[in-house]
C-alpha cells in the first residue's frame, strides 16, 4: 500500500479499508454521541467541528464532516449488518 498510484486497484487496500470503516462504525455505536461530535484539530492545528469540509480533490464532492460521520446518512446511506 506504498504505492499511492497503484495501491487501490489492489483487492487487500479495500478490504483493509472496509474492515477500518467496520471497526469505526462498531465504535462510534458504542456510544451515541460519537455520531454528532468531533474533536481535534487539523494539520494547520485549526479546530476541527462538524462544518470542517473534507476536501479530496474533485474525486468526490467537498463535504462537511457532518455529513459523513455518520454513514447512515444521507449522504452516505449504508450501513453495517453484522
Amino acid at each position: 500500500m506504498q504505492d499511492v498510484f497503484a495501491s487501490p486497484a489492489d483487492p487487500v487496500f479495500w478490504l483493509h479499508h472496509a474492515f477500518i470503516d467496520r471497526n469505526f462504525r462498531i465504535w462510534q455505536n458504542r456510544d451515541s454521541s460519537r455520531v454528532n461530535n468531533v474533536d481535534g484539530t487539523d494539520a494547520a492545528q485549526n479546530p476541527l467541528t462538524l462544518d470542517t469540509t473534507v476536501n479530496v480533490y474533485d474525486f468526490r464532492p467537498t463535504v462537511q464532516i457532518r455529513d459523513i460521520l455518520d454513514t447512515t446518512s444521507e449522504k452516505l446511506c449504508y450501513k453495517y449488518n453484522y
